[in-house]
């Protein structure tokens, strides 16, 4: 039988605590594998043509986008700096699907909308339980270490 004062493994905290962290998963995989690690290894040669959406020049562009796609993908996985990783994120694909996609068919920007609707999310929802930001900020909440502040 079912001891009333456990925690259910189906609880609603564990099923949207699932579903953010594989929301995380999804996007930051994909988005460090089929878009920052691309732009990461061939940065040499997109550096003098990348797109200059924001009038900063070539160079600035493509480290907004590294910054954006392969450091903010892994940090969303993560789940660490969450949040910021997914404004970062938010942004650089805001301005791909209204700036450089601008001229495409709506079919052809559903990419860019599925994974800025996806980093929007993480970025109202959070990361959830299940992220190094957690399990970071419970060990500064509990005064560092891992002990609690009040057994000292």
């Amino acid at each position: 039988m079912c001891d009333a004062g456990s925690v259910s493994v189906f609880s609603r905290e564990n099923v949207v605590n699932l579903g953010l962290f594989l929301l995380r998963l999804g996007v930051g995989v994909n988005v460090v594998l089929l878009h920052g690690l691309d732009k990461a290894r061939h940065y040499s040669q997109l550096v003098n043509s990348f797109p200059d959406r924001l009038g900063i020049g070539h160079r600035h562009s493509l480290m907004l986008a590294v910054a954006a796609e392969f450091v903010g993908g892994i940090l969303v996985t993560l789940g660490l700096a969450g949040r910021l990783a997914a404004l970062l994120l938010a942004f650089s694909l805001g301005l791909t699907l209204f700036s450089g996609e601008a001229g495409l068919p709506w079919r052809q920007r559903e990419t860019t909308v599925l994974y800025l609707t996806a980093s929007l999310a993480i970025l109202m929802l959070g990361c959830g339980r299940w992220a190094l930001d957690a399990v970071v900020w419970k060990r500064f909440r509990k005064g560092g270490g891992g002990t609690p502040a009040a057994k000292r």
